[in-house]
Formats: C-alpha cells, sequence, structure tokens
C-alpha cells in the first residue's frame, strides 16, 4: 500500500482545490516544527507538505488517482511519451512559504487573509520580481542511448501568461529537446532556463534534468567501462572455455578464456566498453568478471580421476615455482606435437623425444 495524500490532509477523494488549500493551511500551522517542538513532528510536516504538492498539481494528482503513490514515483507511460516519476523536493519549509508568503510559524495567518498588505508593501508591488526555485527532474537513459547518443524529447506541462495584459496564466504543453551525447556519464545535469511556470510577478524557474541509467539484462556501468558477470562451471574454469558477449551495437564476441579462472580473476576486453565523451571514436573496457559453480556431489570414482589429475602438481616441483609450471607448459607442446598429424624430421625424432624424456622426469 502506498501513501493516502487525500487520508493525510483528511479530505475526500472529490475534494476540490479551495478544499485543499484549506486542509494544508490548517494542518501546515498545527505541525510546522517551530511551534511543536515533539520529536517526529518534522516527518509528519514533510508529509503534510508531499501531500498537498501532489494534490494541488491537477496533473500530479490525476496521475496519482490512476495509479497511486507508486505509480506516481516510479514513472507511468503516457499518450506520447513515458512520464518520468515524481520526486519531491524535499523541503517542507519551501512549500510552506510558497504557500503562505513566510516561514514564520507565528504569524497571525488569518488577520493577513482577511486585511492582506497593501500592494505596494510587497516586493512584488515594488516591481521587484523573485526567481523560483530550479526544477530537477530524473532523465532516465538506457545503456543504448548512453552508447550511440541522439536526442530525446520530453513534454512538460507549464503555466504560461496570456490575455491583453498578461496577468492571467494559462496551462500548456510544450516539447523539450535534449541532445544526449555518446557515453553521456551518469549524474549529469542539462539546463533549461526558465521553463518553470510563468507568472506576472516571478521570474520562472530553470528546469534540471539529471542523467540517470536504466537497469540493463546483461551489463552494469561503472564510468566508460562496462561489466558483466559470467556463471561457470567449475570443469569450465579449471580447462577453459569460451565466453560468448551480445554487445550493445549488435555485434558478437566470442571470448576465449585460456587461463584459470580463480576467485577474483577478471578479463579483460580492450576497447568494448561506452564511448568516451571528449572522444566518441575512443571506448572504455570491458570487464567480465565470473560466477564458479561448484558441482552439488561427485561420486568416489570421479573424485579418484581428480586427484589423479592433481598428482602430477605435487611431483615435480614446489607450488608457485615458476620454472616448473614452465617445463610442464613445454612438456605439454610436446605431448601434442608429437600426437599430432603433422609428422617430425626422422633425424630429430630421438633427439625430440630424449628432451621429452628429460622433461617430463627432471
Amino acid at each position: 500500500m502506498g501513501i493516502d495524500y487525500y487520508g493525510v490532509l483528511s479530505l475526500k477523494k472529490n475534494s476540490t482545490d479551495l478544499e485543499i488549500k484549506k486542509a494544508f493551511r490548517r494542518l501546515a500551522i498545527h505541525y510546522n516544527p517551530e511551534r511543536q517542538k515533539d520529536r517526529g513532528v518534522q516527518a509528519v510536516f514533510s508529509l503534510i507538505a508531499e501531500a498537498y504538492d501532489v494534490l494541488s498539481d491537477p496533473f500530479k494528482r490525476a496521475i496519482y488517482d490512476q495509479y497511486g503513490e507508486e505509480g506516481l514515483k516510479r514513472g507511468v507511460p503516457g499518450p506520447q511519451d513515458y512520464i518520468q516519476p515524481y520526486v519531491f523536493h524535499g523541503d517542507p519549509l519551501r512549500t510552506y512559504r510558497d504557500f503562505f508568503g513566510t516561514s514564520s510559524p507565528y504569524a497571525d495567518l488569518l488577520d493577513v487573509l482577511a486585511n492582506p498588505l497593501p500592494l505596494y508593501e510587497l516586493p512584488e508591488g515594488r516591481g521587484i520580481k523573485r526567481k523560483e526555485e530550479p526544477l530537477i527532474k530524473p532523465l532516465l537513459l538506457t545503456l543504448n542511448e548512453v552508447f550511440f547518443g541522439g536526442v530525446k524529447k520530453m513534454k512538460i506541462q507549464r503555466l504560461v501568461l496570456s490575455g491583453d495584459g498578461k496577468s492571467a496564466t494559462v496551462p500548456r504543453e510544450k516539447i523539450l529537446t535534449i541532445p544526449i551525447k555518446p557515453g553521456l556519464p551518469s549524474g549529469t545535469e542539462i539546463l533549461f532556463p526558465e521553463e518553470g511556470d510563468q507568472g506576472p510577478t516571478k521570474i520562472p524557474a530553470d528546469i534540471i534534468f539529471v542523467t540517470e541509467d536504466r537497469p540493463h539484462d546483461t551489463f552494469v556501468r561503472d564510468g566508460s567501462n562496462l561489466l558483466m558477470i559470467v556463471d561457470v562451471f567449475l570443469r569450465e574454469a579449471l580447462t577453459g572455455f569460451i565466453v560468448t558477449v551480445n554487445t550493445i551495437d549488435e555485434r558478437i564476441l566470442r571470448v576465449p578464456i585460456t587461463s584459470v579462472v580463480s576467485p577474483g580473476y577478471e578479463k579483460l576486453v580492450i576497447g568494448e566498453g561506452l564511448p568516451l565523451v571528449e572522444n566518441p571514436k575512443e571506448r572504455g573496457d570491458l570487464i567480465i568478471r565470473f560466477n564458479i559453480e561448484f558441482p552439488a556431489y561427485m561420486p568416489n570414482s570421479s573424485k579418484n580421476y581428480v586427484k589423479k589429475a592433481f598428482r602430477v602438481s605435487s611431483a615435480g616441483g614446489e607450488k608457485g615455482d615458476a620454472e616448473y609450471i614452465q617445463r610442464l607448459i613445454l612438456a605439454d607442446k610436446l605431448r601434442r606435437n608429437i600426437d599430432s598429424d603433422i609428422p617430425l624430421r626422422r633425424e630429430s625424432d630421438d633427439d625430440e623425444k630424449r628432451q621429452l624424456r628429460d622433461i617430463c622426469n627432471p
């Protein structure tokens, strides 16, 4: 169950805009943290401000009424484009100031409403316009969009001045075109100056989109590098295998793994990551990590074969002896040459067999 914003403000679902404002006025004054020092009142005050922020906006309220708090904060498909998730700005006192015109919890608000200050005594009455706080919106990008770059279009709703005197506002929709550079880092801020709501006594707020990466089925982003995790069986980890990678640009890579895959082993594929923003012709790397799956059961006969396979490692040298390991590798190569169909020169047969015997039996 999500948050019941109507319940927070003690309202019915069919409440009017005026009823929403009255409910917020009453609760915001009562639960202002400056008036009540009780522990936990700050959380209640913040929840009241968030509920008003949603229900006082017709667009947010319509989404909330249809999809609830979970859909509002997760984002939902719209008629033409994806509707971005709602994020509360996190400053309940900002909502309080915007509503009452003051942050003082002791102001005689009812008197102010009954006897408003003359217009010339207010900053707006003296021709001073205040700039609205910036509106920060998340911009979710897939790794494909980050890889190739391009243009993303976002629809926003805003109030614009209308009429001959430019004193009234009406809602309008606008399409913002956002350029996406290949390899754009997560957390990049893209600014659209003064694209917020217009008003006769204020300067519209800036709209700032902050990029976020959507989860990918295969890759995880690490700066300009891509990380993937591959599950392998123990026998593959010991004997080698090939990793098949379906790249973001729809190529197929076959990466041979010839080393023994131990815990913490990584395979680095140079130049198969994301483009670099400063130079899209260059790319980061692909990092492959491994999750080794051990067999749940092995019969004794299989264990004996494994023991025989590892017995050679203790027959001729100390663990980690580089010279001994090189001798084993050379011996393995000579065995393959002898067993292959490529004939050795007759005059060297005896010499190479003697070398093989010396290497295998130091």
